[in-house]
């Protein structure tokens, strides 16, 4: 265990952290109760007509779906680093790595971030009638929701000082999300928001640093690419992606610079909002874990 490669290390970690996991039963269990729950809601709730097509609730489902992962990503993880900082001062003694730790801790918690996903959606298919398509890709947004908000919630581990703290932090980081997430039409809002910017017709400064404001853009504009082979369903949701650039929700174009690298596929804005939370994901995981190793080392 002690003084192998990064490798073993990051190895031994997984296996521990599984481990660990697995003993928490009731933790575990009332986390794979509430997302099936939480999705009934939704579905209760956004379900305007039976026929997903007649649905016009259905952004409004599409958009508290991601709420609802930025939920689990951060209850799942905003405490994992504090409850474990002694420990891991006395290991890193003996040579257990620091980064093993964290990113098994990281891979950990996404593990069981993704069986949350499912069962979220699947509940959705059944009672919103989704087409399996739109499941898959629900579901991949959903989920990089998810890792991101389990980034910030280790990262906000990493420099709370106790539970307290962390605790107090979490509507902080939710509730921003759901008022500048693009659910709410920006131009109902008070015109401070644009601070430096004068143009109004597109998303606010304070906005673009909301991963969930990219997650909804990608989410609506991504229905619409997968839903080419039905019409129907395809001119439904398209309206609303209409209504919703009426209001100043989307960001960018359709076609963007990254179509010259002859790769069509980079055009589509869907995968655009996807790469930026993904840089999202990769920029919280570094600075969580600097500040984690400074605390380690500097107690």
């Amino acid at each position: 265990m002690f003084n192998n490669p990064i490798t073993t290390q990051i190895n031994y970690q997984l296996k521990r952290q599984f481990k660990i996991k697995s003993y928490e039963k009731l933790n575990l269990t009332v986390s794979f109760f509430i997302a099936p729950l939480l999705s009934f809601l939704s579905t209760y709730i956004f379900r305007a007509d039976d026929d997903l097509v007649q649905n016009s609730s259905y952004p409004n489902y599409l958009f508290f779906m991601l709420i609802s992962a930025i939920f689990f990503g951060l209850i799942s993880s905003v405490f994992e680093v504090i409850k474990d900082k002694n420990m891991v001062q006395r290991e890193s003694l003996g040579g257990v790595s620091i980064f093993g730790y964290y990113l098994s801790k990281y891979y950990v918690l996404s593990f069981f971030g993704l069986i949350q996903t499912l069962l979220y959606n699947l509940v959705g298919m059944i009672f919103l009638h989704i087409p399996w398509a739109l499941v898959a890709f629900n579901s991949l947004v959903m989920f990089f929701v998810i890792v991101v908000s389990i980034s910030f919630g280790l990262f906000v581990s990493s420099f709370a000082r106790n539970s307290m703290i962390a605790s107090n932090l979490i509507p902080v980081l939710i509730i921003p999300q759901i008022l500048l997430g693009g659910l709410i039409p920006y131009q109902d809002m008070d015109k401070s928001i644009y601070m430096w910017e004068e143009n109004f017709n597109k998303a606010p400064p304070i906005a673009k640093i909301m991963p969930v404001k990219y997650a909804y853009e990608a989410i609506i504009t991504g229905n619409v690419v997968f839903t080419t082979g039905n019409k129907e369903v395809n001119d439904q949701i398209a309206q609303m992606v209409d209504y919703l650039q009426d209001n100043q929700f989307m960001s960018m174009q359709t076609e963007t610079f990254l179509s010259n690298f002859g790769l069509e596929y980079l055009s589509n804005t869907w995968v655009i909002n996807l790469l930026i939370i993904f840089a999202f994901i990769i920029l919280t995981f570094i600075l969580g874990y600097t500040l984690f190793y400074r605390r380690i080392f500097n107690a």
